[in-house]
């Protein structure tokens, strides 16, 4: 079998689902929904990742009860194969949406005079060879951008700072709490993809054990500069202010911008988020590959991996067509995505209720 799993460790693991919580619950949201009528972002997405990390450490003893190596060897059985193919489309639209963010500032305030089309097929070649070379690939880059993933967090904050205004975050809870709810479990699309994807290639990890801890490490350093991010933002914006920005962590580094500076910082953040985010669609989609391979018997994932990098980027563009069904598509997506995680998850952890129960 040439599955390119590999080999890593502790730190590979925590690094890949960090990066991937903090681009993930940054980027993966629906801007204009989500802050039309206020900002509980920030409260949700603490939420959101207090949930994931719960359900996923309930998933990563589901695994261990039911004596499977990872998820994806937990799949192989019964109807595993079926659960499989919503965890396979949830990675996918989970690597395409945070690029789809990011060609989208690229186009509008980089490249102003490039199309949208071209922009993402420079992605493609980068995106292709980390998931063809494997997971070990994938998680030593992780590793090595984990600072500088820190990096644009710290200099993205600092670049705002002198907006930040605490009036913008009143009157709290402004959408009321039920939006609070609802965000929250519109959150849990963007915290269990991590997750999800290292415990499904989990035996490359030098043991279930040290999986379950990654995730739990990684959706906790993560999901705080999630959180962080979504605090800077209710402080530079109005709620409703934000609902017409198309990239409104790039606008943050520019609310407060002096020409004194000299130095185009904000571009330079903008594409250390472009690296980051590659490298976590890689580590997404190699996980739905690893997955779809496991479950039908194949034995190379990387016929697999580069087709749904294609599909991944198929996604991209079309989430930029100007179309009503596509868009009533990509608000579904954003508000209803968690049941392609939660119902799988759920029937797993019922599963091993039961085993557990008939001994």
């Amino acid at each position: 079998m040439n599955l390119r799993l590999g080999r890593f460790g502790k730190q590979e693991a925590t690094a890949a689902v960090g990066l991937a919580a903090l681009i993930s619950g940054t980027f993966s949201l629906n801007v204009g929904d989500t802050f039309a009528q206020g900002n509980v972002s920030y409260a949700a997405t603490a939420a959101g990742v207090l949930l994931a990390i719960l359900l996923l450490k309930l998933l990563g003893g589901a695994v261990a009860r039911l004596e499977a190596e990872d998820l994806s060897d937990l799949l192989t059985r019964g109807l595993g194969p079926i659960l499989a193919l919503p965890l396979v489309l949830g990675l996918v639209l989970s690597a395409a949406l945070p690029l789809f963010r990011f060609t989208l500032a690229m186009e509008r305030y980089i490249f102003v005079e490039a199309a949208y089309e071209p922009i993402v097929l420079y992605l493609l070649p980068v995106l292709l060879l980390m998931v063809l070379c494997g997971m070990e690939c994938v998680a030593r880059m992780a590793k090595l951008l984990a600072v500088p993933g820190g990096l644009a967090l710290i200099v993205t904050l600092l670049l705002a700072s002198p907006a930040f205004d605490a009036g913008h975050l009143f009157p709290l809870f402004s959408p009321g709490f039920s939006a609070f709810l609802e965000q929250t479990a519109e959150a849990l699309f963007r915290f269990l993809p991590p997750g999800i994807a290292l415990l499904a290639a989990g035996c490359g990890c030098q043991g279930r054990r040290n999986a379950v801890n990654g995730v739990g490490r990684g959706l906790a350093l993560g999901g705080l500069g999630a959180v962080f991010m979504h605090l800077g933002l209710g402080l530079t914006f109005f709620g409703p202010d934000m609902a017409s920005l198309t990239a409104p962590v790039y606008c943050m580094t520019m609310a407060a911008r002096q020409e004194r500076l000299g130095l185009r910082l904000d571009v330079l953040v903008l594409f250390l988020w472009v690296m980051t985010g590659l490298v976590v669609a890689a580590f997404y989609t190699y996980a739905a590959a690893l997955l779809l391979c496991r479950v039908t018997g194949m034995e190379d994932v990387r016929p697999v991996g580069a087709l749904l990098v294609l599909g991944a980027l198929g996604m991209v563009l079309l989430f930029n067509f100007d179309s009503d069904a596509i868009l009533s598509f990509v608000r579904l997506i954003y508000r209803q995505g968690y049941l392609l995680f939660l119902i799988p998850l759920g029937l797993i952890l019922a599963r091993a209720l039961l085993q557990r129960r008939a001994r």
